[in-house]
C-alpha cells in the first residue's frame, strides 16, 4: 500500500492506538480506589517500514499489549513484612490478654493472695487455738486455690482458643489457594495472545492474604502460572491444582499439608510467620511456657507448706487419716512409684507418736526410710509392726490409711524423710499443679488438723503452742529451687531452676510477661513502619495518579484529534485526485 491508500491506513492504525490509550486510561480512572490495582498503560511500537519510490517509508503503529506497572520483587517484600506483622499483631492481641489474666492490680491477683496467706499464718501463731483466725485461713486457702484453679483454666481456654484461630486460619487457606488454582487456570487460558493484567492483579491480592497466614514463595512458570510453596518445600498451588492444609496430629492440633495420594507432612514447626505463625508461638511458646511456669509455682508453693506443715500438729490428734498422693503401684521403690513428689523422698525417718484415750502420751516409734523400707507396702508393714492393738494401717485406692484402734489416737512429727509430707499426711494442700492444687479434706472437716504447734520429745504438744505456725508463716522469706522453663515449639522446652522466694518467682514470672509483650509491641512497631514504606514504594510503582491519567487522557485526546484530522486531509486529497479529469 502506498500513497494516499498508505496515509489512511496509518490514520486509521493511529486512531484505534489513541482511542486503545484512552479505553486504559479510562480503566485506571475507574479503578483508582480498587484495592491491589496496578497502573496499567499501552506499550505502542512503530510498524516496520515499507519501501516506496527508493525509500522506506513509516506504516504507522501498533499498541502490542497493555502493561501493568508492578515490580514483583517490591510486591514479594511487601508480602513477606505483611506476613510478619501479622504474626507480631496476632501476638500483642493475645499477648495483652495474658497480661489481663497475671494483672497485679487487684485484690484477687496471686501475688495478693500469697501476701494474705502468709499474714493469716501470722495471725495463728499469734492466737494458735483461735477459732477464727482458723477458718479464715481457711477460707482464703480455698480462694487461693481457685483462683491458682481459674489461672490454668484461663490458659487452657486460650490455648484452645488458638487452636480453633488455627483452624478457621487453616480454612481461610484452602480457599484462597483453591481460588489462586482457579486464576492460574483463567491466565493461562488467556494469556496465549496478550497479558491478563487484571487477573494477574487479583492473584496478587490472594497471595497477599495468604501471606497474611504464613510464610510463603512464589513462582512464576514461563505459562504465566503461579506455583506458592510454602514450610517444608510443601506446595500449596501448582498450576490449576491447589493442595490443602489440615489440622490432624495425634491431638488433632498438628498443622499437616494434605499430598497427593493421601501423604501427610506435618509442618507445624516450620511455619514461622503469618497469623498461623502467631498463633502457633503463642499456644506453644508463650502459654506453654507460663503454663509449665505456673505449675512450677503452685508445685513448690504447696510442697513448702505440706513438708513444714506435716511436721506439726493441731488442736488435736488423728484416729484416722489418709494421705491425698496415690501410688501407681505400692510394691515398687518410693522413688519410682508414681507419688506426685516422690523425687523429694530421701534417707531419713519419721516418729509416730501414740496417745490413749484421754490424749496423753502412750508410746512412740522411730520409722527408718532406708534400704529396709523401699515401698508404700513397706511403711503399711513397719507402722502395723509397731503396735498391732492401738493402731494400723493398709492401701486403700493406692493411698496410705492409718487408722487408730481401741479409741486411741497418733500424731507424726521429726519426719527427715519427707515421707508423711510425700504420702499427703497431716498436710495442708492437695494436688501438685494450679490445675489440681486444693486444701486437705481433713482440715476442711475440721479446722483444729491446721497444724500450728510441735510435739515436743517427751511428745507433749500444748493448743497454745505456736512454733509451726511461725515455721509455716516463715516460708514467705525462704529461698528455694523452683523450675523454670524456656520454650522453643521448634527446638524443644528445656527445664531449668532459679532460688527465690516463692512470691519474688512469681513477681519474676508476671515481671517477664510484660517484657515480652514490650518485645513484641517494639517489633510490631518497627514492622509496621517497614510494611507502609514499602507500601509507599509499591504505591509510587502501581497506584494510580488522578493527574497523570488526566494528562494522560488530554494527550490522548490531541493525539486522537490529530488522527482524525489526517483522515479528514486525505479524504479531501482523494475527492481533489478523483475529480481530476
Amino acid at each position: 500500500m502506498s500513497g494516499l491508500g498508505l496515509v489512511l491506513s496509518i490514520a486509521k492504525d493511529a486512531l484505534a492506538a489513541q482511542r486503545y490509550g484512552m479505553d486504559v486510561t479510562a480503566h485506571n480512572i475507574a479503578n483508582v480506589n480498587t484495592p491491589g490495582y496496578s497502573r496499567q498503560s499501552p506499550v505502542y511500537e512503530a510498524r516496520e517500514p515499507a519501501p516506496y519510490g527508493g525509500v522506506l517509508l513509516g506504516r504507522g503503529v501498533d499498541t502490542t499489549q497493555v502493561m501493568r506497572a508492578s515490580d514483583q520483587f517490591i510486591e514479594n517484600q511487601l508480602m513477606q513484612e505483611k506476613s510478619n506483622f501479622s504474626s507480631l499483631e496476632q501476638m500483642e492481641n493475645y499477648m495483652q490478654i495474658l497480661e489481663g489474666l497475671f494483672n497485679e492490680n487487684s485484690d484477687a491477683s496471686i501475688s495478693a493472695m500469697l501476701a494474705d496467706y502468709w499474714n493469716l499464718w501470722h495471725d495463728i501463731a499469734n492466737n494458735p487455738s483461735g477459732t477464727s483466725e482458723r477458718m479464715a485461713l481457711y477460707e482464703h486457702s480455698i480462694s487461693l486455690t481457685e483462683q491458682f484453679n481459674a489461672l490454668d483454666t484461663d490458659l487452657t481456654e486460650i490455648k484452645m482458643d488458638l487452636t480453633n484461630a488455627i483452624n478457621a486460619g487453616i480454612d481461610d487457606i484452602n480457599q484462597i489457594t483453591n481460588e489462586i488454582a482457579q486464576l492460574n487456570n483463567q491466565i493461562i487460558g488467556m494469556e496465549a495472545s496478550s497479558i491478563a493484567n487484571d487477573l494477574r492483579d487479583k492473584r496478587n491480592i490472594l497471595i497477599s492474604e495468604l501471606s497474611e497466614y504464613l510464610n510463603v514463595k512464589n513462582f512464576e512458570q514461563d505459562n504465566g502460572s503461579i506455583t506458592i510453596v510454602t514450610a517444608r518445600g510443601c506446595i500449596l498451588v501448582h498450576g490449576n491444582e491447589s493442595y490443602d492444609l489440615e489440622l490432624g496430629g495425634d491431638n488433632g492440633d498438628r498443622v499437616e499439608w494434605q499430598g497427593s495420594g493421601g501423604t501427610t507432612v506435618d509442618i507445624t514447626d516450620y511455619i514461622t510467620n503469618g497469623k498461623l505463625g502467631g498463633w502457633l508461638d503463642m499456644r506453644d511458646e508463650v502459654i506453654v511456657k507460663y503454663k509449665l511456669d505456673l505449675d512450677a509455682l503452685a508445685k513448690e508453693f504447696i510442697w513448702t507448706v505440706n513438708q513444714q506443715h506435716s511436721q506439726g500438729v493441731g488442736l488435736e490428734t488423728f484416729s484416722a487419716v489418709t494421705g491425698t498422693y496415690s501410688a501407681s503401684d505400692t510394691s515398687t521403690a518410693l522413688d519410682s512409684c508414681g507419688l506426685s513428689f516422690a523425687d523429694r523422698i530421701s534417707v531419713g525417718d519419721f516418729r509416730l507418736w501414740i496417745y490413749d484415750s484421754d490424749g496423753n502420751y502412750d508410746s512412740d516409734a522411730t520409722i527408718s526410710i532406708d534400704a529396709s523400707i523401699t515401698s508404700v507396702d513397706d511403711i503399711v508393714s513397719a507402722i502395723n509392726a509397731v503396735d498391732p492393738g492401738k493402731i494400723s494401717a493398709t492401701i486403700v485406692n493406692d493411698k496410705l490409711q492409718v487408722n487408730s484402734i481401741n479409741g486411741y489416737t497418733f500424731a507424726f512429727s521429726d519426719d527427715t524423710s519427707n515421707v508423711v509430707a510425700v504420702l499427703g499426711i497431716n498436710t495442708f494442700f492437695t494436688g501438685a499443679t494450679a490445675e489440681g492444687i486444693g486444701v486437705n479434706n481433713k482440715i476442711d472437716s475440721d479446722k483444729n488438723f491446721i497444724a500450728a504447734a510441735q510435739i515436743d520429745s517427751t511428745g507433749s504438744y500444748a493448743t497454745g503452742d505456736n512454733t509451726n505456725a511461725i515455721a509455716i508463716a516463715a516460708l514467705q522469706y525462704t529461698y528455694t529451687e523452683i523450675a523454670q522453663w524456656t520454650c522453643d515449639r521448634i527446638n524443644g522446652n528445656t527445664q531449668g531452676s532459679v532460688t527465690a522466694t516463692i512470691e519474688d518467682y512469681y513477681h519474676s514470672t508476671v515481671g517477664s510477661i510484660g517484657i515480652k509483650s514490650a518485645n513484641i509491641s517494639r517489633s510490631k512497631a518497627f514492622n509496621e513502619v517497614m510494611f507502609n514504606k514499602l507500601g509507599e514504594i509499591r504505591d509510587g510503582i502501581s497506584a494510580v495518579s488522578l493527574d497523570e491519567e488526566m494528562t494522560n487522557l488530554i494527550k490522548f485526546q490531541h493525539a486522537y484529534t490529530a488522527a482524525a484530522k489526517l483522515i479528514s486531509i486525505s479524504d479531501e486529497m482523494l475527492t481533489t485526485l478523483l475529480s481530476v479529469k
